[in-house]
């Protein structure tokens, strides 16, 4: 009976600890999205700002780049030396 009532206590401390651990990789996951979504950046070739989660984009030498709308794109496209910083 002793065994028991130790087994039993063991399985809830341990449940226990499991769900304190798991809700903070919960909250920081939800956390980068929600950061994510909010991130601003600038057109670079209008200079306007805009939400990172709605700007249309393309990568350039490795590095993306974030643009208010497809004629902002495509003129980053056409000449993208025009418009990075070097």
């Amino acid at each position: 009976m002793k065994k028991l009532s130790i087994a039993i206590i063991l399985m809830g401390l341990s449940t226990f600890v499991l769900k304190i651990n798991a809700n903070p990789i919960i909250t920081k996951q939800k956390a980068n999205v929600i950061d994510s979504a909010k991130k601003v950046v600038i057109d670079p070739v209008c200079k306007m700002k805009i939400k990172s989660a709605t700007a249309k984009t393309t990568v350039y030498n490795k590095e993306a780049y974030y643009f208010c709308s497809e004629s902002c794109k495509q003129k980053f496209i056409a000449e993208p030396a025009k418009f990075v910083k070097k």
